[in-house]
């Protein structure tokens, strides 16, 4: 007796597919080609940072920052493309703006803007964005600014927030130091309920004078999906930087971390951080691996 089958049994190679950009996922391609399951990351954008006071060397010299935006959060989830529209809708979360400075008047600040949710077939696989900085709300040197950092965002949500919160402005001396603020606080990696991560929240912003007086110093931002059993997708948080004009002293505040993609790319690239610098927040990523099992 002999048996014949049909079609082979050769099965395609992995692949990994990274989306920078909204597209759609032509799932029945992927099938035809003899891909069977899916593994897909989504990671929120990050947010972005409050406007501040720059009083450039004039009036009352303040020189001073909003808080820095959240860091987008992670989500992992695996399936049978079968399971599967034959055609899902991916969506990269945008990083949030930055916010508007002003050279003497707060009211004039604006907040950062959240960073946008990143997503795999609408509810499949979901990622906020993490929120945006406080402006600042005083350019005094002895009342403190509210210029706190943003919140984290969260996997398996799309409400820009929802994971670490983000750190709180402290109160200026004239003199400085001041009364310290608080870190933004570090986001955890769940990787037994669904792999969810939280972005790290944001630094708060310091306060300076020109001619190199830190009367408040900024706060660090907190690290991403950080988890010390598995730290695949962890992203480090930034410390607080200086002020090149003023001479001020760690008065930017440090930048909230996203995640990494590295269980599915192997790369070290870290989507979805927030700056403490005067940057808008960097956007999120959706990143797929085809199997045929």
């Amino acid at each position: 007796m002999r048996l014949e089958l049909a079609g082979s049994l050769i099965h395609p190679d992995p692949l990994i597919l990274k989306f920078d950009s909204n597209q759609n996922f032509d799932t029945q391609k992927y099938i035809d080609l003899g891909y069977t399951h899916f593994d897909v990351i989504c990671i929120g954008g990050g947010g972005g940072m409050g406007g501040g006071i720059d009083t450039a060397n004039t009036g009352t010299l303040v020189r001073n920052y909003g808080g820095a935006g959240g860091g987008g959060g992670f989500h992992r989830v695996r399936g049978l493309l079968s399971a599967l529209p034959s055609s899902c809708p991916v969506v990269v979360g945008a990083g949030g703006a930055l916010g508007t400075e002003h050279t003497s008047d707060p009211a004039n600040t604006t907040d950062g803007g959240d960073g946008g949710v990143s997503s795999f077939n609408g509810t499949t696989c979901r990622a906020s964005g993490g929120k945006g900085g406080k402006r600042a709300q005083s350019n005094s040197l002895t009342v403190s600014t509210q210029a706190h950092g943003g919140e984290g965002g969260l996997g398996n949500r799309t409400v820009a927030g929802g994971g670490a919160a983000g750190g709180l402005a402290g109160t200026p001396s004239a003199g400085g130091p001041g009364t310290p603020g608080t870190p933004g606080a570090d986001g955890t990696y769940n990787t037994v309920v669904h792999n969810i991560g939280q972005g790290g929240g944001g630094g708060a912003g310091g306060v300076g004078k020109y001619g190199g007086t830190t009367c408040n110093a900024a706060t660090s931002g907190g690290r991403g999906s950080y988890n010390p059993g598995d730290t695949s997708v962890y992203g480090p948080g930034d410390t607080p930087g200086n002020d090149a004009s003023s001479g001020a002293q760690n008065v930017v505040p440090g930048g909230a971390s996203g995640a990494k993609a590295s269980p599915l790319n192997k790369l070290p690239y870290i989507y979805g951080q927030s700056k403490g610098e005067r940057l808008a927040g960097d956007p999120g990523v959706v990143v797929i691996r085809l199997t045929a099992e």
